[in-house]
């Protein structure tokens, strides 16, 4: 784990009777969730995630004992080429930082409806 937060956005702290600690620090990618202390685990489900692990946590008996904003949240910037819509289904389209097609990985233009359609930006 890093010693830096730059790429963390908020962090939770719990804690248990018996005296120990979970960490649950959302990264600013808004995706990543990762876990220190308690079972480690590693995420990338966002915010949805992280209300599940504390809840996890909390039916173990922790308890959130801290909260707070650590940095703001990544917002990418979006490319000029936004597609007008989707040519299958009409939809409009949503920018995606990584897209992985299975072949190629980098930033895209997805369908919101049918999400068949990828416009990759510099793939």
């Amino acid at each position: 784990m890093p010693d830096h937060d730059d790429h963390i956005q908020h962090t939770w702290i719990l804690t248990h009777p018996t005296g120990d600690e979970v960490t649950i620090d959302l990264w600013t990618d808004g995706e990543s969730v990762r876990v220190e202390g308690g079972q480690g685990e590693s995420t990338d489900g966002g915010r949805k995630d992280v209300d599940r692990l504390i809840e996890k946590y909390c039916l173990r008996g922790y308890w959130v004992t801290a909260g707070y904003e650590v940095n703001d949240p990544h917002e990418p910037e979006l490319p000029d080429d936004r597609p007008d819509g989707c040519p299958e289904c009409g939809q409009p389209c949503e920018f995606v930082d990584l897209y992985d097609s299975g072949t190629a990985e980098g930033p895209a233009w997805l369908c919101t409806g049918c999400r068949w359609r990828v416009w990759s930006v510099g793939i």
